[in-house]
């Protein structure tokens, strides 16, 4: 069982939105559900790298301004993360499962803005011959103004996240040499 809401990591200046915390059921029940899979020319190890890293979310992820674990190491299941979007909103994440290299999936315990009900991503990686495939699922339900206006942004949003898809193999097609010489991330 989680600790409760309010002791969690979350910025104390900004306003704290709580969001339900669904698990696996979120991703069958939502009102929204978005599904894309890419192939990737990285292992999965390599690319369970790059979602460790804080510092790569921001040059793939479009509208991630950056990523904080608020948890220590080694990361796991019951893991909590601090996302900060452009703009200046704060998500906070806890990882309801966490097995690298295969899977990882969180849901939103808060925000610092009344955007959804609840929010999560599940992330699934098989390895390939050439590298691995990434199926990633998000869910959500929306609430205020986002959610009534996300009729009409359904479509833009299910582009942004495949936007996402092209975005990370960019990226790892780039971070490919490093990766594998398990150098450091470079700007």
């Amino acid at each position: 069982m989680n600790a409760p809401t309010e002791s969690r990591p979350h910025d104390p200046e900004l306003p704290y939105v709580v969001c339900e915390e669904r698990g696996h059921a979120l991703f069958t029940e939502a009102p929204y559900r978005y599904s894309n899979t890419v192939e990737l020319p990285v292992s999965p190890e390599q690319l369970f790298a790059i979602f460790d890293d804080p510092d790569s979310w921001s040059r793939w992820a479009t509208g991630i301004g950056g990523v904080e674990w608020t948890s220590p190491k080694p990361l796991g299941t019951g893991a909590t993360r601090t996302v900060t979007f452009w703009g200046g909103m704060k998500v906070y994440e806890d990882f309801f499962d966490y097995a690298p290299p295969h899977t990882m999936a969180f849901h939103f315990y808060g925000t610092s803005e009344a955007v959804w009900v609840a929010f999560g991503e599940h992330y699934t990686v098989e390895p390939t011959p050439t590298g691995c495939r990434f199926t990633w699922q998000v869910a959500y339900e929306p609430t205020g103004v986002f959610g009534r206006l996300h009729p009409m942004l359904r479509p833009i949003m299910a582009l942004n996240f495949k936007t996402y898809m092209w975005r990370l193999k960019r990226y790892c097609r780039r971070r490919l040499p490093q990766l594998s010489a398990g150098a450091p991330d470079q700007p």
